[in-house]
This record gives structure tokens, C-alpha cells and sequence, in this order.
């Protein structure tokens, strides 16, 4: 068979879709749950750390509250391991038998840094609705181009330190999530076990929740702070006009 046999044929449109469509269905079902030998804690890990599931039995209150805090956390992150692994699976079966599909578990490089060669685009191009020319938007775009992987490296480095705190309405159980939903802490006051096992599960999940939202707004942030929100063509140009500059402009140094 010629190497031109080989290459699969992409997919028809309605067919992608489907074949997508099921395998972001099973993506969002990989889940594993994780309980602690003497069933004090279970935890339930979906994808990115989440944690759709948090239940405590009736020997959680043979820890202290401190000891019990430390025992969400270490099962927190073997359910989420579990569910990473079975989300991987998932999507490596069906890149094997979908060979047409993108692998999204590709770890390419960051993108080049190499300036576009843009000095030869005619400067009669065609005039957008602002009135400026094909080769000055192109040339924006290219000026941009090398910086951005610079950002790239930046926004890992913060990312890896940021995280964000929750409290429970009486302020008795805290968790702390780090940017990417995984938990770092919690913290369990000893007046929270006047709650029944159930109750005070729901309080930590609940906290937790809070904390893994808060967390997710904070990446969201700098990630705009330090890439900007992906701009199109037209909106990249737009920040280069002679204008005084508007607050979402503004990028740190």
C-alpha cells in the first residue's frame, strides 16, 4: 500500500460531528471514585480535577478535624488521577480508531517565534470597513507574533502559583484550590462536627466548589492580562489606531 493509501480520508461533516459529539460525552463521564479503606471519606474526580462527589461515613469522626481535612485532600487527588487516566484512555482508543480525529493530547511546542514574512504583501490590497488595507493588518499580526511566546512561558509560571480560598457561611471549613481546579487544602473547624457526617460532606464539597469557581475566574483573569482574549484580525489592528488606550488594553509589562 503507497503512502498516499495510507492517509486516512477525513471524515464527512455529519460523521465528525457524531464521532466528536460522543467522544466529548465520554470525556465528561470519566469518573472514578476513591474511598479511604474504613470508608471515613469518598471522593468523586471528573475531568480537570473536578469534584462532582464528596461523602463522608460514619468513621470520619474518628479523625480529628484536621487529620479528616488532610484525608479529603489525599483522596481528592488519587480520584482525580484516576479520572485523568481513564479521560486519556478514552480519547487515545478513539484516536485509534479515528485516525482522522486531532490528538488533543499532543504536547507540540509552544508556536515559533519567527517573525511572518510579511514585507512582500502588496500594499493595494483591499480596504476593510475602517479603511485600512490587507498588508497593514497582516503586518499587526505579524509585529504580535513573537511576543507571544514569551507570554506563553509567563502565564505557566504565575498559573502554578495562583490559588484561590473559600469559606463556609459560618466560616468553619476553608479550602484552598490552585489554578486548574486541583485541591490544595481543607480546613475543618472542630465546632463542624456538631453536623451529621452527610451534612458537613455537603458543607466541604460546597466550599471546595466555591473555591475550584474562584480559582477559574482567577486563571481566566490572567490569562487576559497576559495574552489578551485571543483576538481576531480586525480587533488585534484595532488596538494599534492612534487612540487614547482603553482599559482592557492595558497589559503589564
Amino acid at each position: 500500500m503507497g503512502a498516499f493509501d495510507a492517509t486516512p480520508k477525513p471524515l464527512p461533516p455529519a460523521e465528525l460531528k457524531e464521532t466528536v459529539d460522543a467522544l466529548r460525552e465520554a470525556v465528561a463521564a470519566a469518573t472514578a471514585t476513591v474511598s479511604t479503606s474504613d470508608g471515613a471519606v469518598e471522593v468523586t474526580a471528573g475531568p480537570g480535577n473536578a469534584i462532582v462527589g464528596l461523602g463522608f461515613g460514619r468513621a470520619a469522626y474518628r479523625y480529628t478535624p484536621e487529620r479528616l481535612g488532610a484525608l479529603v485532600v489525599e483522596t481528592a487527588r488519587h480520584a482525580s488521577a484516576e479520572a485523568t487516566g481513564t479521560m486519556t484512555e478514552t480519547i487515545r482508543t478513539s484516536r485509534r480508531s479515528r485516525a482522522e480525529l486531532p490528538d488533543p493530547l499532543g504536547r507540540g511546542g509552544l508556536p515559533g517565534s519567527e517573525r511572518s514574512k510579511l514585507d512582500h504583501v502588496p500594499s493595494n490590497g483591499a480596504v476593510d470597513s475602517d479603511g485600512r488595507r490587507t498588508d497593514e493588518v497582516l503586518r499587526r499580526v505579524g509585529e504580535e507574533s513573537p511576543r507571544q511566546p514569551q507570554g506563553y512561558a509567563q502565564l505557566r509560571a504565575e498559573l502554578t502559583g495562583l490559588t484561590a480560598t473559600a469559606r463556609s457561611d459560618d466560616g468553619g471549613v476553608a479550602a484552598q484550590v490552585r489554578a486548574g481546579g486541583e485541591l490544595m487544602s481543607v480546613h475543618i473547624g472542630t465546632d463542624q462536627y456538631q453536623h451529621d457526617p452527610a451534612t458537613l460532606a455537603g458543607i466541604v464539597h460546597t466550599t471546595v466548589m466555591t473555591a475550584t469557581a474562584r480559582a477559574a475566574m482567577l486563571m481566566a483573569e490572567r490569562v487576559q492580562q497576559l495574552t489578551g482574549q485571543r483576538p481576531g484580525t480586525r480587533s488585534r489592528t484595532v488596538r494599534h489606531q492612534d487612540r487614547p488606550a482603553e482599559p482592557d488594553d492595558q497589559h503589564p509589562s
